[in-house]
């Protein structure tokens, strides 16, 4: 049976981010045309603009890198005993990401902030995050179970805030990226776990 038009279509799209993710590596985003991708997969122009401008298609690119991450298991580096190393394991995936591809960090830390093109795919996989973040400061059991959800969200927004402002610098270092955010997750748990404490104690 002949492929369906779908199913054509879907290839046709997978061949255009992969031959924009190679570009874009290599030649950098801005040197990138729309043209150049699609001779590169083998595609008209306006075939390359239905998957998007180039914008969307470094969106989508980064997306499925993210998706990627998401779906491995964290490594788990250390002994893992303090709940900021349980989170930092979480988010390491996506660190390594970010640090490896810098200059497209940048732009896709740009096109994220300015709203111009918005993921469903990136805020679907952060609701995730944001669970795994709780499902791990629950099981070390340091924080009062009604402000679990309150201190997920306050570590998630904190590590995207620390990736987003980072990528203004010149160059960023993995294991330098990985301590700062360890040093904030602590000091997020640590807070929450001393308004637990009191709680406890409270007369």
């Amino acid at each position: 049976m002949p492929p369906s038009r779908a199913e054509l279509r879907q290839a046709t799209q997978e061949r255009v981010l992969t031959a924009a993710d190679s570009l874009f590596r290599e030649r950098g985003f801005d040197a990138t045309t729309i043209r150049d991708i699609a001779e590169a997969s083998g595609v008209s122009v306006g075939s390359v603009m239905a998957s998007g401008d180039k914008n969307a298609l470094l969106v989508r690119v980064f997306d499925s890198l993210i998706e990627k991450g998401h779906a491995q298991p964290p490594t788990v580096v250390g002994r893992g005993d303090s709940c900021a190393d349980g989170i930092l394991n979480l988010v390491r995936p996506f660190v390594a990401l970010f640090t490896s591809r810098q200059d497209l960090s940048r732009m896709y830390a740009s096109i994220q902030a300015s709203g111009k093109e918005p993921s469903p795919l990136f805020t679907r996989l952060a609701a995730l995050l944001v669970e795994e973040i709780g499902a791990t400061i629950s099981a070390h059991g340091c924080t009062d179970p009604a402000a679990i959800a309150g201190t997920a969200q306050a570590i998630y927004f904190a590590y995207i805030g620390t990736l987003f402002s980072r990528s203004a610098q010149q160059t960023i270092d993995e294991s330098e990226l990985l301590a700062s955010l360890r040093d904030t997750f602590t000091s997020i748990c640590a807070c929450a776990s001393g308004a637990h404490t009191s709680q406890e104690f409270a007369p």
